[in-house]
């Protein structure tokens, strides 16, 4: 009988939200890493079966590795991804969105896709990992999608779709963004140091909230 290793899901986004906790409200997101497909076998590396999945981290997610060689056709980014802010299910029947991969290969070790402001595709493949999601944050020169943005969930399954919240006008702009794609021990991590801050009136009651229009941002991903 042959050995079936198994696949990784991929990982989930770290992000900041302002105001409320949805996905239309988020303002920092670190980007996750795709699952990987044989990850216990380090003999595969560079070779048939090797299916390491995508780093995420960065403003354009990494795609993924089938038998030992990248595929970059299908790359997360600030306004493009399976889905706004979930990466994709490994599915038996492939992707359900018109951009992904269909139809799927193999019957096992399919590996997830990594979430982010948008998020990873998955290969549908037993010989490959999944790509990572793209990280973003609001600063001077985000791109911010147009129009109402659907969210669609991992199994594109869902349909609440909103404008993003934001703009660049409000008064929430970071500066200084810099983000770090590779692999992290542990959890997924968002560093945020406060250089300088000023008071800043709330726009939902009387309160005065401090928010820093000098950070410096690090994105660190598992």
């Amino acid at each position: 009988m042959p050995k079936h290793y198994g696949s990784g899901s991929g990982g989930g986004q770290t992000a900041v939200k302002f105001l409320q906790n949805d996905l239309w409200h988020r303002v920092i997101v670190s980007g996750a890493g795709g699952g990987s497909d044989n990850v216990n076998v380090p003999d595969n590396y560079n070779k048939t079966d090797d299916g390491s999945g995508g780093s995420g981290g960065g403003f354009i997610g990494q795609g993924y590795w089938l038998n030992g060689t990248l595929n970059s056709l299908r790359l997360a980014n600030s306004t493009f991804g399976f889905t706004f802010g979930s990466g994709e299910s490994a599915q038996e029947e492939g992707s359900k969105n018109l951009n992904g991969v269909s139809p799927g290969f193999g019957y096992s070790d399919r590996a997830g896709a990594g979430s982010g402001w948008f998020g990873g595709f998955a290969s549908h493949n037993g010989n490959s990992g999944s790509g990572g999601g793209s990280s973003w944050a609001l600063c001077a020169n985000a791109i911010i999608p147009q129009g109402s943005i659907p969210a669609k969930g991992s199994f594109w399954m869902e349909n609440e779709s909103h404008p993003y919240s934001f703009s660049l006008n409000d008064g929430y702009i970071f500066s200084d963004v810099k983000t770090f794609p590779g692999i992290w021990d542990g959890n997924g991590r968002l560093v945020i140091t406060i250089l300088d801050s000023i008071v800043y009136p709330s726009c939902m009651c009387n309160h005065y909230l401090h928010y820093s229009y000098s950070l410096f941002l690090v994105f660190f991903l598992m």
